[in-house]
């Protein structure tokens, strides 16, 4: 009870403060995702593990390999789901960890296998979109903590018109940056390059859409929430209230990638948070909510 009315007073503030919303704010409902597995070699036909000698006991441990990645919470249906990019979570493994910030700047962490003994989500799975690069997985959280999460109220069904060169903001954990002492998401300001447009690419469908922003990112920044600013006006209703006039942060989607030309030039790719919404409203997806409902 405690996480929900923590998370309903949030999205409360978004919606009756929407201009005072900061990116600080927002990047509490970024988390972190660590993959790590045990480095190989291949000599003649022949699979070997890489182990290493710890040069102060002299005893023999793995050489690990880790692969990262940033996603975030969004809430549906009263319920919490992790979002992230398709192509980091189809790299998870049920050992990966999710890395939860909470409020209090803590961090908790947990696993997918962990996640799966969940009795309140019991059969989750990833839920991947047939063809856009982002994936859902449905939350859950051991004990009792806090986790936020942003209300579906607060990313669109339809695609919107934004203005060229509007500034942008991705939140998340580039080069392993930021996961340290404390879960802290690196936010990166950038503008927005085109409206969403199809991409003449190898190997990107020619019907999918993207946002484009206007420089690339580093690496690490796969499945971070994008978020642009709107210029309110003083005195604009939102809801039954007038706002002071100022920024309002809106969440629009989250980083695929980047494209790149011979010269070095380079763009980043966001896939936007619509296509969100052809996975919620899939079959399968309102196959698994009616299971859970019918467990209750």
């Amino acid at each position: 009870m405690r996480r929900f009315l923590c998370a309903c007073i949030l999205i409360f503030f978004f919606h009756s403060s929407a201009h005072a919303v900061s990116i600080d704010e927002l990047s509490k409902t970024v988390i972190f995702l660590r993959q790590q597995s045990q480095e190989i070699e291949k000599k003649g036909d022949k699979i070997l593990e890489v182990w290493y000698r710890d040069p102060d006991t002299n005893d023999f441990k793995p050489k690990l390999n880790t692969m990262s990645g940033t996603a975030l919470i969004i809430q549906y249906n009263n319920r919490d789901y992790l979002v992230t990019a398709k192509h980091v979570a189809t790299a998870l493994s049920p050992t990966a960890e999710i890395i939860l910030n909470l409020p209090n700047r803590q961090s908790r962490s947990l696993t997918f296998k962990g996640l799966s003994q969940q009795e309140v989500i019991k059969g989750a799975h990833w839920f991947h979109h047939p063809k856009a690069d982002i994936s859902v997985h449905p939350m859950a959280y051991p004990g009792s903590f806090d986790v936020l999460a942003i209300g579906e109220d607060l990313f669109p069904k339809k695609g919107i018109e934004i203005p060229l060169l509007t500034p942008a903001y991705v939140v998340g954990f580039p080069l392993g940056l930021g996961v340290q002492e404390k879960l802290s998401p690196i936010a990166k300001g950038t503008q927005i390059a085109s409206r969403a447009t199809s991409i003449d690419f190898p190997d990107i469908a020619p019907d999918l859409h993207f946002i484009l922003l206007d420089q690339a990112l580093a690496q690490g920044y796969s499945g971070a929430p994008v978020f642009y600013t709107e210029d309110i006006p003083s005195g604009v209703m939102i809801g039954n209230q007038p706002m002071k006039g100022g920024e309002k942060l809106h969440f629009i989607g989250i980083l695929s990638g980047s494209i790149s030309d011979k010269t070095g030039g380079k763009i980043s790719l966001v896939v936007p948070i619509s296509y969100v919404w052809d996975i919620l409203e899939s079959h399968e997806f309102r196959m698994y909510e009616k299971g859970l409902e019918s467990k209750k």
